[in-house]
């Protein structure tokens, strides 16, 4: 793996075990890593492993051997400073930004909640901060005071990505943030993401099943089957010349799909 990477998991293998003894290998053997600036695809159908791999790194569950580095550290050597700042530079943005976001709260209060946790920041501080990101991700500030039940599903998944950008992160999963979108939503989603690590140098790890939306926004692919890393490189060497049956069958099926209207599709 490179020392150019923020986060990266090595050597990476993580097992269940049932009530009856089995066990169940989730993961084995994972290297997979995110420079700054960069976006990362993790594909792979249901059940490949991805949300296994993006739940260890976000530090949900632990491997049951290797280890995840942050800045070069492993993340059983973090001192508590480490561990802070570890929780407030890797972030996520989920699927289904409505079950995501709680619809008892209002837009300043979610986006912020984890600012409140982490400092006890002051009402009114979390308050402008909310402003500020929901401007940044062109949202009127008088959103800050509405409920999650009225905005569009674009909308919901621009409040999701403003609060995964509270504490200013440096690595972002994406975990399928448009599948739940149409056409033309994803589309502005995809350009809002590319304007945003364009300006902090953010490193995405986009988790996806759509090999177009992949081959359009990412740096780097990598393609698990059953747990294990079958490819992985540049996004045109692995989805333009596969080497592995299964990454060909992937990009097949997904060349079977119909592709959106011309003026509708994200910018390369």
């Amino acid at each position: 793996m490179s020392d150019e990477y923020i986060l990266e998991a090595v050597n990476v293998s993580k097992s269940f075990h049932g009530r009856r003894g089995a066990t169940t290998q989730a993961l084995t053997g994972v290297d997979f890593g995110v420079a700054a600036g960069e976006m990362v695809g993790l594909v792979g159908e249901s059940g490949s492993g991805k949300t296994t791999l993006t739940r260890i790194l976000l530090g949900i569950e632990q491997p049951t051997s290797g280890t995840v580095r942050f800045r070069g550290t492993p993340r059983d050597r973090f001192t508590a400073e480490h561990r802070r700042d570890y929780f407030n530079s890797v972030s996520a943005v989920f699927q289904n930004p409505y079950s995501s976001l709680n619809p008892r709260r209002r837009l300043w209060d979610i986006i912020t909640e984890r600012r409140s946790i982490e400092r006890r920041a002051p009402k009114a501080e979390r308050r402008a901060r909310a402003i500020e990101l929901l401007e940044l991700v062109s949202l009127p500030a008088e959103f800050a005071d509405r409920f999650p039940h009225q905005l569009s599903g674009g909308q919901r998944q621009r409040v999701a990505i403003a609060r995964g950008l509270c504490e200013e992160p440096d690595v972002i999963v994406l975990d399928e943030p448009m599948s739940a979108l149409d056409v033309s939503v994803s589309a502005q989603i995809a350009n809002l993401l590319l304007d945003l690590q364009e300006k902090f140098s953010i490193g995405y790890i986009f988790v996806a099943h759509d090999m177009h939306m992949v081959r359009h926004l990412c740096h780097r692919v990598a393609v698990l089957l059953k747990g294990q890393i079958v490819e992985q490189g540049a996004v045109a060497d692995v989805l333009g010349d596969p080497r592995h049956e299964y990454t060909r069958r992937l990009v097949a099926a997904s060349e079977l799909r119909s592709l959106e209207p011309e003026e509708e599709r994200v910018r390369p």
